[in-house]
């Protein structure tokens, strides 16, 4: 099983300080990545801080955000695209993903530089002094990988009154889309989330808890069948590109749906098959997706899904997340996780990215 395979790695999680993310239909946080349009799980993101060497950004930036990122330096003004984009979406670093700036406080500020009038949320920057030059400035760098973004200056516009001047060179735009998401349980998260992260239209697969009453649970609680929570994937996804009847056809043939309480040889209620549901109508879509399958006769012994009604999801620990990917050579992997992705990706193959 799962549990044992994965051995004393998993130790390694106690002493590890993991942030884990609440979301329910009410929670602000909620709120706030509605208004992100990112598929990005923002305490997912800052479960650590993004401290590399500098020797790892010169290998991942361009010579021109490294520059500027980790120079401290200042591009020409009126040079880059984004001093003029007045589309609507996130402004993220470039090196790091952090949400920094939301289009919504963008203004045109005639400096050249691309400048808003505030930031996008309490961890997206901090801001320092900055006596280089001989100028007295208000230095404004990443809340999260400490790259220099620009400066502060207090002549913007209401409600702040501030304007912070930022090179386009530290920033990457992330263009608004109508993005949606689904949760799904079906044994382990590990090999769940492996395969819709390779389907089309699917921006982001998420590992976590659901389905319980237990307020953040952990791993070993969940793992060791000690709460009433399933393990479970949250997929964030476009459905102008893939709908959600088409992840149902993806979810219903990734695994075995006749099995109760298990997947193969995870067995237990915290493996348990679960689609759930955010309204009336995907509910509808479930149930007639399960009846047609029923009707083909071939699941005689019936199909072990449970149709919920989502109420809350708890991100598991970065420990969890991309797992497959991260360890492809560990057993499970490749005695479970690998094997069923193959096996699932054959039955929807003009789904794939």
């Amino acid at each position: 099983m799962k549990n044992k395979l994965i051995g004393l790695l998993t130790l390694a999680i106690i002493f590890t300080s993991c942030l884990n993310t609440l979301e329910s239909k009410n929670s602000p946080l909620k709120e706030v990545k509605e208004l992100t349009v990112l598929a990005t799980d923002i305490d997912t993101l800052w479960e650590t801080k993004n401290d590399q060497p500098n020797s790892y950004w010169e290998n991942k930036l361009t010579a021109e955000q490294y520059h500027i990122l980790r120079k401290k330096g200042t591009e020409r003004p009126f040079t880059h695209p984004y001093n003029k984009n007045k589309k609507e979406g996130i402004y993220q670093c470039a090196a790091c993903a952090n949400p920094l700036f939301n289009s919504t406080t963008k203004f045109k500020s005639g400096t050249g530089w691309p400048s808003f009038w505030n930031y996008f949320f309490s961890k997206s920057i901090r801001v320092g002094a900055d006596n280089t030059h001989g100028m007295s400035r208000d230095e404004v760098v990443c809340g999260r990988c400490d790259g220099h973004l620009g400066h502060v200056f207090d002549d913007g516009p209401a409600p702040t009154g501030l304007r912070y001047c930022i090179n386009g060179e530290a920033l990457h735009f992330v263009e608004q889309q109508n993005l949606t998401t689904a949760v799904f349980a079906q044994g382990c998260f590990w090999c769940v989330e492996e395969i819709f992260e390779a389907v089309k239209g699917v921006k982001d697969v998420v590992s976590g808890y659901s389905g319980g009453t237990e307020v953040n649970p952990t791993y070993q609680q969940v793992g060791a069948g000690r709460t009433s929570h399933a393990e479970a994937v949250k997929i964030t996804y476009d459905p102008k590109k893939i709908t959600y009847q088409e992840l149902l056809k993806i979810y219903f043939n990734s695994g075995d749906i006749t099995q109760v309480n298990g997947q193969g040889n995870d067995k237990g209620a915290q493996y348990r098959s679960i689609v759930f549901y955010n309204s009336a109508i995907e509910k509808k879509q479930v149930e007639d997706y399960i009846q047609e399958l029923e009707k083909t006769g071939e699941y005689p012994q019936g199909i072990a899904v449970e149709v919920v009604a989502f109420n809350v999801f708890y991100t598991a620990e970065r420990f969890h997340q991309d797992y497959v990917k991260l360890n492809p050579n560990e057993n499970y992997v490749r005695s479970v996780s690998i094997p069923r992705y193959r096996q699932a990706i054959k039955k929807f193959p003009e789904l794939l990215k």
